[in-house]
C-alpha cells in the first residue's frame, strides 16, 4: 500500500493536490509498487507523465506485477531493477542489478551536488584547514 502511494504522491504534489506545505519530491524508490487503480485518483496522479527520477524494483512473481509495469510506464526514464521472487525486498547479488542500483544513485548525486547550497557548502568546506574538525 505504501509503494501505491508513493508512486502517485509526486503526481499529485505537481498538481497541488497533496503535500503542498512541503518541498517537491525529488527521488523515488519504489520496491513493489503498482499504479492506483481508482479512477478518481489515477486521474489526477498520472495525468502526466512523473519526471522525478525513480527506482522500481519488480517481481517476476508478484501479485502485483501488472499494475506495478503500469506505474513504471507513468515514468519518464525510470530504472528498473527486475528479480525472480514475488512481493517482496530482493537482495542485489547479481552484478546487472547493482549496476543499476549504482546508476541511480550516481544520478541522484550528480543533481545533489549540483543544487545552489550543495555547490556553496563544498566551497566552504573546501577552505577549511584539513586538521580542524567540526562536530
Amino acid at each position: 500500500q505504501g509503494s501505491i502511494l508513493s508512486g502517485a504522491l509526486p503526481g499529485l504534489q505537481e498538481q497541488g493536490l497533496a503535500l503542498t506545505r512541503v518541498p517537491k519530491i525529488k527521488y523515488l524508490i519504489i520496491i513493489g509498487g503498482a499504479k492506483f487503480r481508482s479512477p478518481a485518483i489515477a486521474d489526477k496522479a498520472y495525468a502526466n507523465m512523473i519526471k522525478i527520477p525513480s527506482l522500481h524494483f519488480l517481481g517476476d512473481n508478484d501479485f502485483l506485477k501488472p499494475h506495478g509495469e503500469q506505474l513504471i510506464e507513468s515514468f519518464v526514464d525510470p530504472f528498473i531493477i527486475r528479480h525472480p521472487k514475488g512481493h517482496t525486498v530482493p537482495r542485489l547479488v547479481d552484478e546487472t542489478s547493482l549496476e543499476v542500483m549504482s546508476r541511480f544513485l550516481d544520478k541522484m548525486e550528480k543533481e545533489i551536488s549540483e543544487l545552489p547550497s550543495v555547490k556553496a557548502e563544498a566551497e566552504a568546506a573546501a577552505d577549511v584547514d584539513e586538521k580542524e574538525v567540526c562536530i
